[in-house]
């Protein structure tokens, strides 16, 4: 019989991260290992592991790094038969460069090679291919970030045509990710339109970081005001989350782990809560199981959770 279950579709760039296999300077490493990465695949992978269906829409390369990327969706029971193959354009990647910070922990830097990748090719034609057309007819969830508008203009054209969409019958998920980089030279621009997605978006994400850099303001009180309309709007930083269901408030801490790395842990948190949401969760509930997947993430180096 076909799985009825509820449906997660999640929109954006997928990328191969090299990750040292030695917190130390890049020109000092001679060994990486090869991971998978990018704010909704790391998503898309969680939410899998919590026991919800989903799917990714994007474009990888016709290439080595491609062929590992879409492999891995499938090994870790992701549908994948929504990524394009781009003949033409290669997938892009970054490096980490790890430094050991005094308390044990792991600090990240990272180094982007994605200009003119497939990624960068997204547009509402990706959406409109039979494949992607057909998860996203059947996707309870639709998630995407404030990355993907970022890559390009027929990027950001694919995530208007997903907000656009006529009589959706599904929530629409949005994780502000701020990018200072990717925005470079355009600021204004990318602050109005992560703004414009999440006034229009059912659920949205954001760090107390990005808050201040796109709303103006870390304080999640006044978050809400600026933004009302999402039903589900989460504002989090390293010691915990305030959450809002409509004019429900919910604050909680983090749970108390051992952190080796924080990188992935967003993308985790963010799918706890979609898949608490996703099973008839109460706030409280949902909020609790994205606290214990985002500590799956940072326990390790890796951006998702295998």
């Amino acid at each position: 019989m076909p799985d009825t279950s509820p449906l997660a579709v999640c929109v954006g760039e997928g990328l191969v991260s090299l990750v040292p296999a030695t917190a130390a300077p890049l020109e000092d490493n001679r060994t990486f290992h090869r991971s998978l990465a990018g704010a909704e695949w790391n998503a898309a992978i969680a939410l899998a592991s919590a026991g919800i269906r989903s799917a990714v829409v994007s474009r990888v390369g016709d290439d080595g790094f491609g062929r590992f990327l879409t492999g891995e969706l499938r090994r870790l029971d992701v549908d994948a038969t929504a990524v394009e193959i781009d003949p033409h354009a290669p997938t892009g990647l970054y490096v980490k460069e790890l430094t050991a910070a005094v308390d044990g922990s792991i600090d990240a830097t990272m180094h982007y090679y994605r200009a003119g990748s497939a990624a960068a090719g997204l547009s509402p034609d990706t959406l409109a291919t039979p494949a992607a057309a057909a998860l996203l007819a059947e996707a309870a969830l639709v998630h995407t970030s404030g990355i993907t508008p970022s890559l390009s203009a027929s990027a950001r054209a694919a995530q208007d045509a997903l907000f656009a969409a006529d009589g959706r019958d599904r929530m629409l998920s949005f994780d502000v990710n701020w990018r200072a980089v990717l925005w470079l030279g355009r600021e204004e621009e990318g602050r109005r339109v992560l703004t414009e997605y999440a006034h229009r978006a059912d659920v949205v994400f954001c760090t107390r970081h990005d808050a201040e850099a796109v709303f103006g303001t870390d304080d999640p009180d006044a978050v809400r005001a600026l933004v009302p309309e999402p039903r589900f709007l989460l504002v989090t930083d390293p010691l915990g989350a305030v959450a809002f269901d409509g004019t429900e408030r919910l604050q909680s801490d983090a749970l108390d782990v051992p952190v080796v790395e924080t990188i992935g842990a967003g993308d985790a948190f963010a799918a706890g809560f979609l898949a608490g949401v996703l099973t008839g969760l109460s706030l409280e509930g949902s909020l609790a199981r994205a606290h214990r997947i985002a500590t799956r993430a940072l326990t390790s180096t890796r951006d998702h959770i295998d």
